[in-house]
């Protein structure tokens, strides 16, 4: 009997594993004998499962988002596969670790978010934004923390993922536009979701916290804010407000949860960066779990449209022109042409 994960599973094969119970259903057949019709995951995926022997029994003791060991025989049923088990028990694993997680190492990720931290150089944001991720508690909390219920990000380290690259577009943006302020759109990129960490619950699965639901997380960000400020001496009270404002409207309007509408040239760009990323991030995901099949996803609901699947009109271009055996000549490089501010 082998132990593979949910991803790893194909029809035939008998199998032993450790995993989350994320569903738990007692039911009952047309002839009235009960069964158990649940959903098992790992951090690979998830499956349908059923227990179709002594389900009252084995039920009993167990909850949803509980970790669990299971046995049973992988089958295919209406074209997916399903477990049907002989032996569901608790384990003794941590249920979190089941969660999907970023595909970046947290290491990388936190080397990454050290590098802009450092590159800040104004002083007093500097102090402000090691206040925060070199403090070892909201480290933690930080690391393992989603970015969203469902939304984007949805997993494990998907806040520090998801916060490193709006961090990263948010310098790049800098130095593109010399209006924006390059130490402020960092730090305001850098804590912008700090919330999130007592907004959200791994669970599992996945939720709000009772702070989340009644205050979300733009309001749980400034009072965070505001007691890393409060042990911050000379810190300046202009420079407070601005990093107050940036967190408070980076929904970008009412509708969307922002208490005000962005209204620095930073708080503007950090809207628009922040919904970039994870907008793009609901598109990846909808292309990886696309199967393959066809070149459109289902309907997303969040971003209200199909979404193209297929390969790369550019990528398909060049393998046609590879597979056509035709030597073409290269075109002619196009001179440089001078920049319109190198002129005098």
């Amino acid at each position: 009997m082998s132990s593979p994960g949910l991803r790893d599973l194909s029809p035939g094969q008998e199998v032993s594993l450790t995993c989350l119970l994320a569903r738990k259903q007692l039911a009952t057949t047309r002839t009235g004998k009960p069964f158990g019709a649940l959903t098992l995951m790992d951090a690979g995926g998830q499956v349908e499962a059923k227990l179709w022997d002594r389900a009252e029994e084995l039920l009993a003791g167990l909850r949803e988002g509980q970790a669990v060991e299971v046995s049973g025989r992988v089958e295919l049923y209406n074209g997916r596969l399903q477990m049907v088990l002989s032996h569901i028990a608790p384990a003794a694993a941590e249920p979190w670790r089941f969660l999907p997680r970023s595909p970046h190492k947290p290491a990388v990720l936190w080397q990454r978010l050290t590098e802009l931290m450092l590159g800040v150089r104004h002083r007093a944001l500097r102090r402000l934004l090691e206040s925060f991720f070199a403090e070892a508690e909201f480290h933690a909390a930080f690391e393992r923390a989603p970015a969203a219920k469902n939304a984007h990000h949805a997993y494990l380290h998907g806040l520090l993922e998801h916060t490193v690259s709006v961090g990263e577009l948010a310098r790049r943006a800098a130095e593109h536009y010399p209006e924006l302020d390059r130490d402020l759109m960092v730090a305001g990129a850098l804590l912008h979701d700090v919330g999130k960490v007592e907004e959200l619950s791994l669970g599992p699965p996945i939720d709000y916290t009772d702070a989340g639901r009644l205050e979300g997380h733009l309001v749980l960000g400034v009072r965070l804010l505001e007691a890393r400020l409060a042990g911050l001496r000379g810190f300046p009270a202009e420079l407070a407000g601005h990093l107050r404002h940036l967190i408070l409207s980076h929904h970008g309007a009412y509708e969307f949860g922002s208490p005000r509408r962005p209204k620095t040239a930073e708080a503007v760009a950090l809207h628009l960066i922040d919904d970039l990323d994870a907008k793009l991030a609901m598109v990846r995901q909808a292309v990886a779990e696309s199967g393959g099949e066809g070149h459109w996803s289902p309907y997303h609901r969040l971003l209200e449209r199909f979404l193209y699947t297929g390969p790369s009109p550019t990528a398909a271009a060049s393998d046609e022109a590879a597979h056509s055996g035709e030597d073409k000549p290269r075109p002619a490089e196009a001179p440089a042409l001078p920049s319109l501010f190198d002129r005098d």
